[in-house]
Order: C-alpha cells, then structure tokens, then sequence
C-alpha cells in the first residue's frame, strides 16, 4: 500500500504523463520520420529512376500535406510494389503516425504490423512494436501489449520499452514488476536523458516495496 505523499506523487507524474506521454512518444516517431526522410531523399538523389524512391516520395509528400488517406494509399502502394525495400518499412511507419495522429488507430496498427512482419532491420521492427504496445494500452488490451514488448531484443529501443512496460504494469496494479521495468530503463540510459528522468520520477514515486 502507498501512504499519502506516495500516492499523490503518482497521481501527479501520472497527470504530467498524460499531458506530455504522447509529445514523448511523437519524438520516437519524428526522428523515425526524420531518418525516413533523410534517407529516402538520399536514395532517391542517387537513383531517381527508382521505383522504391519515387513512390517513398509520394509517402513523404502526402505526410507533409497531412492526407492521412493519401499517405496510406501511397504507403500501401510502396509495400506492394516493393515489399524487399528498405524503404517500405520507413513509409508504414510515417504512415501509422499519420494515422494515430488523425485518430484512426486501426490503420495505424495495421501499417505497425506490416513493419513488424516485414521489416529486415531490427531497429524499425522494435520501433513500430513499441508503438503498436501502446496502442494496445490505449484500448486497455494490456496483456496483448506486454506479449509484443516482449519480441523487443534490440539495444536502440531498449529503454523506452522498460519504460512503457512498467506504465502497462502499473495499470495492471503491479509495483513490484512496473519498479523492475523503471529500474531497467533508468540503467539503459544515461543522467542526463530526459527519459532516465522520467522513469526515475516514476520508480521514486512508487516508493520502496512492501
């Protein structure tokens, strides 16, 4: 049991957690975008002739617009055409942020799964786990979300995964695992991370266990 001042401190990170939560999970998303980007533009400079390039660019293109429809179709058309690439993953992705961001969360699940499922780097396919768990959190479907963190092998997402595992614990009103789960995300990063603050303000709220 938390006495008072526990449980104040843990309603208060949770109000900081809902106000800013998804502004932190947006970074994740803008520099997988970013890099996307960054790398398509390269890939497309170097080979304009391209189909994977061409139609990554009608991806980005649709995204900056914010036509969630277009973006979709335009992603759909790059993983049909060129399943192989290293391009299509990026554009399931940037098209699933479009999609939350527009409130349709099945199709931005459904693009997730795609990278799951097809994705050869290692990286993309923990990134857009990760985002599908908290999808899955969202609709409360905690169980389904804890299996999926648990196919996250790699070190690039290492921490933020602890960190939403031990959000999905908490809820499932388990101290004990959600500590375990804060604990391991503020040693995969380091002090000055803003991330290593928030778990730590999260293991510190729960207190010490029973």
């Amino acid at each position: 049991m938390y006495d008072l001042e526990e449980q104040e401190k843990i309603d208060t990170l949770k109000i900081w957690w809902n106000q800013n939560g998804r502004w932190v999970g947006g970074v994740i998303v803008a520099l997988a975008v970013g890099y996307a980007g960054f790398q398509g533009w390269h890939y497309y400079q170097r080979s304009q002739v391209s189909q994977a390039g061409i139609l990554f660019e009608a991806v980005r293109v649709a995204a900056q617009q914010g036509d969630p429809a277009k973006t979709l179709q335009a992603a759909k058309t790059l993983q049909e055409a060129q399943p192989g690439s290293a391009l299509a993953p990026r554009g399931a992705l940037i098209s699933a942020a479009v999609s939350h961001a527009n409130a349709d969360n099945a199709s931005a699940q459904a693009e997730l799964e795609w990278v799951i499922v097809h994705a050869k780097e290692t990286s993309l396919a923990d990134l857009a786990r990760l985002r599908k768990a908290g999808l899955l959190a969202d609709d409360k479907k905690y169980e389904d979300a804890l299996r999926l963190l648990e196919e996250n092998r790699g070190s690039d997402f290492a921490a933020l995964t602890a960190d939403l595992r031990g959000d999905i614990q908490l809820a499932l009103n388990r101290p004990n695992k959600a500590r375990e789960a804060y604990r391991s995300a503020v040693e995969k990063t380091p002090a000055s991370d803003t991330l290593h603050q928030i778990a730590q303000s999260k293991l510190e709220a729960l207190g010490e266990p029973d």
